[in-house]
């Protein structure tokens, strides 16, 4: 069974327009509403895939409640604690005529100390049950800098592996508990290491760094260019598959661990894994909500990978 961990739950509205102009008024082609954040896109893509799963995190108010019973709807098992306020919305504007996405992110409720505390006695539980636990995205106001740090030293001592993506002083803390996994892309890794990931051996001092600091595992996502997997001295390139149109790339990252992790779960070997994972993350890409993949489209993506 897969834990999803997302502290700070949203609901994710895209809207899909002819063409995103600053100060006019925009009519919308399409639009989605559905329960998100990072971790709840692993579980969506996960769930798809053929995972038990789990989401637990925090939820507020009217919003709090549609994203529990969005994931319920997805099959998905809601194990929220609920919280004061209201959880945020994450708006995305997908810009057709230029191909651009404008993303604004709101603020998330303020979780108090006994919120959290009432977190990990949770967490310990669902740990236990789980093979594996994912913690991603940003940390609610109220929740300490360092929460991942010690979520993930839970999970390890309740049997479970932790996996970690995460940005800014959320990565930084949350090397510190020696994650199984880890998976920061060009951006986050350049900000985490201080150099820019500009040739094949800075990102190989890239993996080589990022382990140094606690991973045991680097799942690197270079976006058009694919990924680098790395554990120990193995440093391997997974090219990505080329795509004739890309709808939204919101979520393609999360896809990405979705699929890695549901290989694992499968007994897959890590680049068998890391390749269900690219074909998720293609997937994801030609969907207009993020964490939303098609299973005919990975399948057919993961042959493109594999041939």
């Amino acid at each position: 069974m897969l834990v999803t961990v997302t502290l700070n739950a949203a609901i994710d509205k895209t809207y899909k327009l002819e063409r995103f102009r600053p100060g006019k008024l925009h009519r919308t082609k399409e639009q989605l509403s559905l329960p998100g954040g990072k971790g709840i896109n692993v579980a969506r893509v996960a769930r798809t895939l053929g995972a038990d799963v789990i989401a637990t995190g925090f939820i507020a108010g009217y919003n709090g409640r549609f994203i529990a019973e969005g994931c319920a709807k997805a099959g998905i098992t809601p194990a929220f604690v609920e919280t004061e306020g209201e959880s945020r919305c994450c708006h995305t504007l997908l810009d057709e005529e230029s191909g651009e996405v404008t993303e604004v992110l709101e603020q998330g409720p303020v979780v108090t100390e006994e919120g959290f505390a009432q977190l990990q006695s949770k967490l310990k539980l669902l740990a236990s049950q789980a093979r594996m636990v994912t913690f991603s995205g940003s940390l609610c106001a109220g929740v300490p800098a360092d929460a991942y740090q010690h979520l993930i030293e839970q999970v390890r001592q309740s049997g479970a592996l932790p996996v970690l993506d995460a940005s800014g002083p959320a990565l930084v803390h949350g090397l510190k508990g020696k994650p199984h996994l880890v998976k920061p892309n060009r951006e986050e890794a350049e900000a985490l290491l201080g150099y820019a990931l500009s040739s094949e051996e800075a990102i190989i001092a890239a993996l080589r760094d990022i382990q140094a600091l606690g991973a045991e595992r680097v799942l690197l996502s270079l976006g058009a260019d694919g990924a680098w997997f790395s554990e120990g001295d193995e440093h391997v390139h997974l090219p990505g598959t080329a795509l004739e149109q890309v709808v939204n790339p919101v979520g393609c990252g999360d896809a990405l661990l979705a699929g890695t992790a549901c290989g694992k779960l499968k007994g897959m070997e890590w680049r068998a894994a890391a390749q269900l994972g690219m074909a998720s993350a293609a997937a994801n890409a030609l969907s207009v909500g993020a964490g939303i993949v098609d299973i005919d489209t990975v399948a057919r993506l993961l042959k493109q990978l594999q041939s």
